[in-house]
């Protein structure tokens, strides 16, 4: 009934469960006959729950993440450690730990698979995570308490985002090179600037760069959006335009000068993963090695209030 409601008719859900439409179609009848009331209602080309079916819905996403819970359970107490694990990544961050982490993470677990999703929308991992979907997702989020109270959180590092400006612009040319910002930028004094910046619909944009420069009453320029930070700035580097970009994906320092955010605003990357859902030892390991890359390359402190 899950995969009928997320795939919306009955030939894409038989094809992901591998069973013909009409088994999943008399399995439906039989088990609205059981409870006595409509769980879907069918058109010509889809197919969509009741009020009643969307009761139950709810009920078996709950059941389904009891079941991993119980499966992550049994796994920890069995002798040879083995298994499948679905994770969902954040773009750059997320793909750059994991690329990091998973080869000694496999050499402890060679037995343990984990099948990986990039997805670029927060929105789309919370729900595949809240129903089970995925084990657990790392996520990017303007909130230190994480994207949603619909799924568990657990933070994992935080850090600055910063403004970079071409060397040949007036208000970086005399700047040090310098690995660190040394000031906090004026966006007025930046409002006929362009930017290279995160895509519109993208945490960053929506949760802190949008409301930051609303806030201070300049208008966001825009020359190209893309969710690739290394190619955010090198576009900027390029001295055709500025960008926002999170600290841990400053690298160029020779031909970008960096500034603090009014407001000194926080970036805050951290898994989630189902309610009711219990970690077992395996995906724990997975996360603490997460934890331990992250201070080494995600973590920047918070520069003091001028």
């Amino acid at each position: 009934i899950v995969a009928i409601d997320k795939y919306k008719n009955m030939t894409e859900a038989s094809k992901r469960l591998f069973i013909t439409p009409s088994a999943i179609s008399q399995q439906l009848l039989k088990l609205e006959e059981e409870l006595n009331t409509t769980l879907f209602i069918r058109t010509k080309k889809q197919l969509f729950p009741t009020a009643a079916g969307r009761i139950f819905l709810e009920t078996a996403r709950q059941f389904l993440a009891l079941r991993q819970s119980a499966l992550s359970q049994l796994q920890d107490i069995e002798e040879g450690v083995s298994g499948l694990y679905h994770i969902g990544l954040a773009v750059d961050h997320g793909s750059d730990v994991f690329a990091r982490v998973y080869p000694r993470f496999h050499e402890i677990y060679p037995g343990v698979r984990l099948q990986c999703s990039q997805l670029l929308r927060v929105s789309e991992m919370l729900e595949k995570t809240a129903s089970g979907e995925f084990d657990m997702s790392f996520v990017l989020s303007g909130s230190p308490d994480g994207p949603s109270d619909e799924v568990s959180y657990l933070p994992i590092s935080s850090e600055n985002l910063l403004l970079g400006l071409p060397r040949s612009h007036p208000l970086a040319r005399e700047l040090p090179v310098s690995p660190s910002p040394v000031s906090v930028i004026d966006l007025k004094d930046v409002k006929d600037d362009f930017f290279a910046v995160s895509l519109e619909k993208s945490t960053m944009r929506r949760q802190l760069i949008d409301p930051l420069f609303q806030k201070e009453g300049v208008e966001l320029h825009v020359m190209i959006e893309s969710s690739l930070n290394g190619f955010l700035e090198q576009l900027a580097s390029s001295g055709i335009c500025g960008t926002i970009i999170p600290q841990s994906c400053v690298h160029n320092y020779t031909d970008l000068a960096w500034f603090y955010m009014p407001g000194l605003p926080r970036f805050y990357f951290g898994v989630i993963y189902p309610k009711g859902y219990r970690l077992n030892r395996i995906l724990e390991q997975f996360i603490e090695m997460v934890k331990e890359d992250a201070i080494k390359n995600l973590y920047f402190p918070a520069p003091k209030a001028p």
